[in-house]
Formats: structure tokens, sequence, C-alpha cells
């Protein structure tokens, strides 16, 4: 995306007018590319909750298990900061679903080494990728 949206969009996501902030959100997640990872995981960093969130579906759907450290890291902090972080977590259930067993062995292995808190994370997540290379409907669920 070109620098203008770019810029138009983080603007709209600041917006103190919640229909701003919304389109804005969708914009970003429809709109957003694979050139984009590099500007989505700095807005991970955005002292706003709703910026961060907004970033996470694009990165989960563009970047997927390569963005986990620094996913997982800003989702956290929504939970440190007092936040449900339901769309956060809606973001993250997507890695598996899109990534298959590219996602189970990325997020199994970061569970084995990041810190506890972010590992419990990662095993919460592990919960919902494929178990055995078998889909879920192919095992009753």
């Amino acid at each position: 995306m070109n620098l203008n949206a770019w810029n138009e969009i983080v603007s709209g996501l600041s917006n103190p007018d919640v229909p701003t902030c919304v389109a804005a959100a969708s914009k970003l997640y429809t709109d957003a590319t694979p050139e984009d990872i590099p500007r989505l995981l700095s807005l991970l960093d955005s002292d706003d909750f709703f910026v961060r969130e907004a970033a996470a579906g694009p990165l989960a759907t563009l970047a997927g298990p390569a963005a986990l450290p620094q996913l997982l890291k800003a989702y956290q902090r929504g939970f440190d900061e007092g936040h449900d972080n339901d769309g956060f977590s809606a973001a993250l259930l997507e890695i598996p679903a899109l990534f298959g067993p590219e996602a189970t062995r990325a997020i199994a292995g970061f569970s084995q080494t990041a810190e506890q808190t972010l590992r419990d994370h990662a095993l919460w997540l592990l919960e919902f990728c494929e178990k055995d290379d078998q889909p879920r409907s192919d095992r009753g669920e």
C-alpha cells in the first residue's frame, strides 16, 4: 500500500470517532499486503490498544507463524492493560486455521523457548492446531 493510504488508515485508527476507527481497521485488514508487514509489526508497539488489535488481523493472515513472537507479546500487553483481547484472540486463531502444519510446528517450537507468559499463550494456541495432520472434521469434532 502506498504511504499516503497507509498514513490515512493509521490516522483513522486513532480517530476518536468510533465509526471512523472501525472503517480504518477494516480497510487495514482488506488492503494490507505482504509489503506492509514491517509497518504492521511497528503498529504492535503502539500505546493504543485498538491500533495493536487492528494490526493483529492482517499480520496473522499475511505473516502467519513468522509474526508469532511479536503478536503474542502485543497480546500479553493487552491483558496487562486490562483488555479482554477478544479481537486479538480471533486474529491469533487465524494462524493455525490458515497455515496448518507450518503453524503447528512454529507454535510448538515457540512454546518450548518462550518465557512463561508467552509460552502459556502459545500452548493455548496450540490447542487449535491440527493433531496428527488430520482435519478436525475427520476426528468427529
